[in-house]
């Protein structure tokens, strides 16, 4: 995905100023680009109802095809606590993923992100990687959307 479309996306998340949502959400989103191949992923999370939320994660990253950074469709879980400020959020966390492979080295992840609340809809930027804690450190960066009900 083009980085101009990436920051229009998360440009137009910053005018919407509403409170975080308990409950579950499902989202759906792009992967960034490695070696000029792209992914999507799905996401299933649900969020305690505090001030400052926790935030239970199942996703999926399809696979890449390319032969110079082929990947297997990922599985991965994780726990996060959120920070919220007038509709915006902060959060990290940790993860677990099923696969190690050029991205995602080591089965232990970090899961961090940034994003805003409008309505039922959340718009955010994440990263799951290793931070360096062993192997490749490449890692998946990705635009989440989510809608919670």
């Amino acid at each position: 995905m083009k980085p101009a479309l990436l920051a229009s996306l998360f440009a137009a998340a910053l005018m919407w100023q509403a409170p975080a949502a308990a409950g579950v959400q499902v989202g759906l989103g792009l992967v960034d680009e490695i070696d000029g191949e792209g992914s999507v992923l799905g996401t299933v999370a649900w969020l305690t109802e505090d001030e400052h939320p926790y935030e239970f994660m199942l996703g999926y990253f399809d696979a890449r095809t390319d032969p110079a950074i082929h990947t297997p469709g990922t599985v991965w879980i994780s726990a996060s606590k959120r920070f919220t400020w007038r509709g915006w959020f902060a959060q990290g966390g940790i993860a677990w993923a099923d696969a190690d492979n050029e991205v995602l080295s080591e089965h232990f992840q970090f899961h961090t992100g940034a994003g805003s609340d409008f309505g039922d809809l959340s718009l955010s930027l994440r990263h799951l990687s290793n931070a360096d804690t062993g192997g490749r450190n490449r890692g998946e960066t990705f635009l989440l959307l989510d809608y919670a009900f």
